[in-house]
């Protein structure tokens, strides 16, 4: 449950970031995003990640199959997304909303995994919205794509996940 509910946070991190990076070029704040927004938010949250995972004596000596499996399967999502990221970003042969399209599919597959894996219905809900925002991406404006990604986030990744945990929690109580 450590995990997952730490899997949750980093969700609404991200969420927080792609959504905070929008507005300032929706709404044009003169913040430097990447300095202001991603390194101090990503630099915290490693740090409290780490302090989280040392106050829980969670060691990672040992991994059972569920998580080796999982985390065979982040890799490869990483991959794959550092790979539309290159086509987008390196190549310029797709654009934003393809790129943010393609990601919130590959994205929607990683939550697939977790049903398999978990066995829980809460992924597959996330699964269903990352679907839903490739679909609303693809046919979007660039200049929104930012704004899908942390949606993506914010209500297929982060929601499944608090509402995950909570269910956990009411069943190791009874």
């Amino acid at each position: 449950m450590v995990i997952d509910r730490l899997g949750a946070l980093w969700a609404l991190i991200l969420a927080k970031c792609f959504l905070a990076q929008w507005a300032i070029g929706r709404f044009a704040i003169p913040v430097n995003g990447l300095i202001y927004i991603w390194t101090l938010t990503l630099t915290m949250a490693l740090l409290a990640t780490a302090y989280y995972l040392h106050a829980h004596r969670i060691a990672f000596r040992f991994f059972p199959t569920q998580v080796r499996v999982g985390s065979a399967g982040l890799l490869g999502l990483v991959v794959a997304l550092g790979f539309v990221a290159y086509v987008h970003l390196g190549l310029n042969l797709i654009t934003l909303a393809a790129a943010v399209g393609l990601s919130a599919a590959l994205l929607g597959s990683w939550s697939i995994l977790q049903v398999a894996l978990r066995r829980a219905g809460e992924p597959l809900m996330g699964a269903l919205v990352w679907w839903g925002v490739a679909l609303m991406a693809l046919h979007g404006r660039d200049a929104d794509g930012l704004l899908w990604i942390g949606a993506g986030f914010l209500f297929a990744q982060a929601f499944p996940g608090f509402v995950l945990c909570l269910r956990m929690a009411r069943e190791k109580r009874v």
